[in-house]
């Protein structure tokens, strides 16, 4: 028997294709922060259909691009926004507005108790929160039920089939790691998602470190055991917490053309799948369309 460790090392293809038409599919990010971006693009290259995306639980582009390129059947997030580029993503208002995708509304505490009864075991745990609300007018499966004299929520579990992250590193073994210098929280949604995942947990990372790295700061660790995609500059155009910021320009564009669709001109949201997504072949391709200097101008510490 050997006594080498096994390397969880993949290509962003090869992520990629572990998704399938009808996926129960989780994504990180919290609002512009550590979307998977290179690996979302990746997806929707191969035109998988009729996921059910589990986001956030406050999500941004990453749903939103999903929804507008026609993959998703069911969102779970508490809200997609663009915070001050726009208050609702377009893709998302667009599609929940017109009846093509289903929406599971709920708040952040919801959000994460749906993972934690699926990391558990459970079918569904007990909550307080939403009793009196119309949240389950809104969701029939968020039943409202008695126990002991008082009133609670059923919230189910949302088991997951695939989780794709992001995060500023990993080693070669899928030990995946925040930055040291993280600006606004080590941890997102990151181990909350891969708890709830019944498959593969897919990280891609700005770069990979040696494991004497990972064993020197274990603290640093959020997830252990994914697999690991080498993707500089991979959350673009949301921002990697102590690495870069996200690109509010790029946000602005986006957000317009999806407005130009949601009102009827589909043509500016087109122009942006073909330059952005189905143009490049790989994620060197797409950053060579936003440009070596745009990118760096978005480097913490850049003047």
């Amino acid at each position: 028997m050997s006594d080498e460790r096994a390397e969880r090392v993949l290509d962003a293809s090869e992520a990629a294709a572990l998704v399938r038409d009808g996926m129960v599919v989780g994504l990180s990010g919290f609002s512009y922060q550590n979307p998977p971006m290179a690996l979302v693009r990746e997806i929707i290259r191969r035109r998988v259909k009729g996921l059910t995306i589990v986001s956030g639980p406050t999500s941004g582009i990453e749903t939103d691009l999903l929804i507008g390129a026609g993959c998703v059947r069911r969102a779970v997030t508490a809200g997609v926004a663009f915070e001050q580029v726009v208050p609702m993503a377009p893709a998302f208002r667009r599609a929940a507005e017109r009846g093509e995708i289903e929406v599971w509304e709920c708040d952040e505490c919801l959000w994460h108790l749906a993972l934690k009864a699926a990391a558990w075991g459970m079918p569904y745990l007990l909550w307080r929160g939403g009793v009196g609300t119309s949240i389950p007018e809104l969701n029939p499966d968020l039943e409202e039920v008695q126990e002991g004299g008082r009133r609670y929520l059923k919230v189910p579990a949302r088991p997951l089939d695939i989780v794709f992250l992001h995060a500023a590193e990993a080693d070669r073994f899928g030990n995946v790691r925040a930055a040291r210098q993280a600006y606004l929280g080590r941890s997102f949604c990151e181990r909350a998602l891969a708890l709830a995942c019944r498959g593969p947990v897919v990280a891609s990372v700005e770069r990979l470190v040696p494991d004497d790295e990972t064993l020197g700061s274990p603290e640093r660790t959020l997830v252990r055991g994914a697999f690991v995609v080498e993707a500089p500059w991979g959350a673009h155009p949301g921002g990697t917490s102590g690495r870069y910021a996200p690109d509010l320009e790029h946000y602005a564009e986006y957000a317009a053309a999806g407005e130009a669709r949601r009102k009827g001109d589909p043509q500016p949201y087109q122009r942006y799948l073909e330059r952005h997504v189905y143009g490049p072949e790989d994620h060197d391709g797409y950053l060579r369309t936003i440009g070596a200097g745009r990118l760096e101008a978005l480097r913490l510490g850049a003047a």
